[in-house]
């Protein structure tokens, strides 16, 4: 039987939506070779009717990304947002508190608030990859 694990992306962007597609695409591939069944289990951008290159569930979308971070059947956040401070760092900070692990491309959040951060993650248990 595989491990199951939730993941949510915040931010659909280039890098954003390039991982939620390849995660929808090698979902099978990552099963298989790892144990462990990927479910995208939550996303939010900040504009649901943006034309994108890719489709999305409209069911697991969140206006608000604060609650996908505030969710406990997220096991892994992925911050693709990109600003150093604000909703960026107000994300990362509820899921680390709330022990859900993240993992961000931010690099302007960590150069400015890697140390809190990594704190923030240590002291809960959690890991904060980048």
């Amino acid at each position: 039987m595989n491990k199951k694990v939730n993941i949510a992306i915040v931010g659909l962007g280039q890098i954003g939506g390039r991982l939620y597609s390849e995660i929808l695409s090698k979902r099978r591939d990552i099963a298989i070779k790892t144990g462990i069944d990927v479910k995208v289990a939550a996303i939010s951008a900040k504009n649901i009717t943006k034309k994108r290159n890719f489709k999305f569930n409209k069911k697991i979308f969140f206006k608000n990304p604060l609650a996908i971070a505030k969710n406990p059947e997220i096991d892994i956040l992925f911050e693709l947002i990109g600003y150093s401070d604000g909703i960026s760092k107000k994300v990362v900070e509820t899921a680390l508190k709330n022990k859900i692990h993240v993992v961000t491309a931010n690099k302007a959040l960590i150069a400015k608030n890697g140390d809190y951060l990594s704190q923030l993650a240590e002291n809960n248990n959690v890991n904060l990859e980048f």
